[in-house]
């Protein structure tokens, strides 16, 4: 359906700006950036006025320039500074209401910039940006949620249907993020307390669960954490885009338990591809596997594809630990090669941001030894 869209685009673009078309696919292209840069600057706006929380903002494409880690957010530039891609999650009570609004505010921003353009139809190029920034406005209204992309029509015309397990998901969130958040941060006996807690109340919510894994993967629990969400493949309550997630969670976790010398490597990485092909074909984005898909390489002893899927992941990480994470993975790699001067800067950089990590701390004592 994408693609019919875009080729209408074009071909009225074309049509409509003869006999300078040129300029009005140039005039398209722009409109297009814009009103998408639009979506993602309203729901970062809209976050802020509702009581949302802002977790990463990349702006750009390409390679990374700067960016900047806190314990909740990250800020990344990136070396084309078109596009931006923006985060948000529930804060405070009251999600679903917070995020109808803040996705009726983004429509809103998105109508008024996809009117300005219309304000310079006075040449081909401005008829061009006009009529791509209002195909992608009315394209974004689409009630849309994959693993990879929610549109901002569905915040506004799904979200306020929701009901059942979904919406108690989404209104447990802001507990369950005060237990990432300890967990973030290092206190494991926070995170689990928490999710005790929650547990109780709540046991069945996938947020729940996840923050069961995080917890026993953080302990160095790596089986118990597998055997938690392989559990959660058999149910038959969650939607797609829920099992594209627990299966690329499944394929993580596996793995980690291979490389700590907790599962057997073949079983564990044949278990990875496995469950990764299948998200994939759930809709699960490709690159969100890279971080694992590094390990697993550096696993089989390929170290240049393990540096180089750490640092696309690294380079496109939402929070501090995920990076540390992939930096680490980038210092193993090293290691393997030889080189660990390399490997004690960028676990210097790890532990700045998370040096609770079993990963981080394990690789700094082995190269304090070394």
């Amino acid at each position: 359906m994408r693609w019919v869209v875009t080729a209408l685009v074009v071909a009225g673009t074309i049509a409509w700006t003869l006999p300078e078309p040129h300029l009005g696919l140039a005039g398209a292209l722009v409109g297009l950036v814009v009103e998408l840069t639009a979506a993602q600057a309203g729901l970062a706006l809209g976050a802020v006025l509702f009581g949302l929380r802002i977790t990463h903002v990349i702006i750009g494409v390409g390679s990374e320039l700067k960016s900047w880690t806190w314990t909740h957010q990250r800020l990344v530039l990136r070396s084309i500074p078109v596009l931006a891609t923006v985060g948000v999650t529930g804060l405070k009570p009251g999600v679903r209401r917070r995020e109808v609004l803040t996705g009726a505010f983004a429509i809103v921003f998105c109508a008024a910039v996809a009117a300005l353009t219309w304000l310079a139809t006075g040449s081909s190029f401005g008829r061009g940006m006009a009529l791509a920034a209002t195909a992608c406005l009315l394209w974004q209204l689409v009630p849309v949620q994959k693993a990879g992309h929610t549109s901002l029509g569905w915040f506004v015309f799904s979200l306020p249907r929701m009901t059942g397990r979904p919406l108690a998901e989404l209104e447990a969130r802001p507990r369950v993020l005060a237990g990432m958040d300890a967990y973030r941060r290092g206190d494991l006996d926070e995170a689990e307390r928490i999710h005790a807690v929650l547990a109780e109340e709540h046991p069945d919510l996938l947020t729940v669960v996840g923050l069961k894994v995080v917890t026993s993967c953080a302990r160095e629990r790596y089986l118990e954490a597998l055997q938690v969400v392989i559990g959660l493949t058999g149910r038959d309550d969650l939607s797609t885009r829920d099992l594209a997630f627990v299966m690329a969670t499944t394929a993580g976790v596996a793995v980690l338990a291979v490389e700590a010398g907790q599962f057997p490597a073949e079983v564990g990485l044949e278990t990875a591809r496995s469950m990764f092909d299948n998200a994939y074909q759930a809709g699960y984005p490709k690159p969100r596997a890279y971080g694992t898909l590094a390990i697993m390489a550096l696993i089989e002893g390929d170290t240049t594809n393990a540096r180089q899927l750490a640092g696309y992941s690294a380079e496109s990480s939402e929070n501090a630990q995920g990076r540390a994470d992939d930096l680490i993975t980038i210092a193993r790699a090293w290691m393997v090669d030889g080189d660990n001067a390399k490997a004690r800067e960028l676990a210097a950089e790890a532990h700045e941001l998370a040096g609770w990590s079993p990963r981080v701390a394990a690789t700094r004592a082995r190269l304090e030894i070394g």
